[in-house]
């Protein structure tokens, strides 16, 4: 991916539309909202760098696939637990921060609706490269859960983007995992049904390669 967006930025051809079998890379960063839904206890959204780079490769003018690659942060803020309903001590009813760290990547159809708007929708694979949980009434009490999270997730990533001069774009974008985010017991416990749901604003350039 490095390579091509080197080679890409360096023979980059901006085109008012592209043809069949015209290969398109996409460069984006912004913010992910996101926070735990089915979760126990309530949570509030937690906000995260996300940035991303893709490759649009075009099977008619109006139809194109997409594989994408993102590094985004996702969690959530504000979760708290009754302690008698959990057995766990007094003092640890939070409320918590979770902050996880994702590489994902998606494998998506693109259709082109008219020359500013794109939807999209597909499949988007993550892998959990670190993961860490803080009491936010203890300052110094911030632990790696990266153990006690399931490592891979899979959801489903629906979204739209608005282009300007078919190289600028604002992207937005909403990912529901489908697999849920505790792996062990006491996770388990905790967490319970607990799954990511985010969204993710990005602006970005795109430019054609071949």
């Amino acid at each position: 991916m490095t390579c091509l967006l080197m080679c890409g930025m360096t023979t980059a051809i901006a085109q008012d539309e592209y043809d069949v079998s015209d290969v398109v890379m996409g460069v984006r960063a912004g913010a992910a909202f996101s926070h735990f839904a089915s979760a126990p206890a309530s949570n509030s959204f937690l906000v995260g760098p996300t940035i991303g780079a893709d490759v649009e490769i075009f099977v008619t003018k109006k139809f194109m696939v997409d594989v994408d690659m993102t590094l985004v942060k996702k969690g959530a803020k504000n979760m708290r637990f009754d302690s008698d309903e959990y057995n766990i001590k007094d003092y640890a009813h939070g409320p918590y921060d979770y902050k996880l760290w994702y590489i994902s990547t998606s494998y998506m159809g693109k259709y082109i609706l008219n020359k500013n708007f794109r939807v999209y929708g597909g499949l988007t694979l993550s892998r959990l490269i670190r993961a860490r949980t803080k009491d936010r009434t203890r300052t110094d009490r911030s632990v790696n859960i990266r153990n006690s999270i399931k490592k891979g997730n899979v959801g489903l990533t629906a979204g739209v983007e608005y282009l300007y001069k078919n190289k600028y774009y604002v992207d937005a974008r909403y990912t529901w995992d489908i697999n849920r985010l505790p792996r062990v017991t006491g996770a388990k416990i905790i967490l319970d049904h607990a799954h990511n749901s985010s969204l993710a604003l990005t602006v970005g350039y795109r430019f054609q390669l071949f």
